[in-house]
């Protein structure tokens, strides 16, 4: 997963606004069963040294990975961001049971901590590579939406 390089961009060109918590992309799939290969895709995927894999709960799974040191830099002093806690790309997924099967909600942002604040999740409407995940989707079983 490459995600660091696809939101270098925007992260740079993101870095004096405020993120928008309405808009929320990604990209959505179907399962009949629960999506365990998906996950286990997920989690083989991200393993480079800057990735760290994490399943904060049973139904979400998360690949973080720190971007270079330019666009740290920069996020963190523009969004009071701190050294002891640096910005990373998430790219999470999330399944709930639905009637028809499982559904999965990809979301994909780059999470500031900040000093005494909450942390910023910034998002960009274009930042989702879906065609790759439409066939990590399908590749696992999945059907993508």
């Amino acid at each position: 997963m490459r995600a660091a390089l696809l939101l270098t961009c925007f992260t740079l060109a993101a870095c004096g606004a405020e993120p928008e918590p309405e808009s929320k992309p990604g990209s959505r799939a179907r399962f009949d069963s629960y999506p365990h290969l998906l996950f286990t895709a997920v989690e083989m995927a991200c393993s480079s040294p800057a990735q760290h894999f994490e399943r904060p709960e049973r139904d979400r799974v998360e690949c973080r990975e720190y971007l270079p040191p330019e666009p740290t830099a920069a996020l963190i002093l523009m969004h009071d961001g701190t050294p002891e806690d640096l910005p990373q790309v998430v790219m999470r997924f999330d399944t709930r049971a639905e009637a028809s099967g499982w559904l999965v909600e990809n979301d994909l942002f780059v999470n500031v901590p900040r000093r005494g604040s909450t942390a910023l999740e910034l998002r960009d409407a274009d930042a989702p590579p879906r065609r790759t995940l439409h066939r990590l989707y399908r590749d696992a079983g999945g059907r993508p939406e």
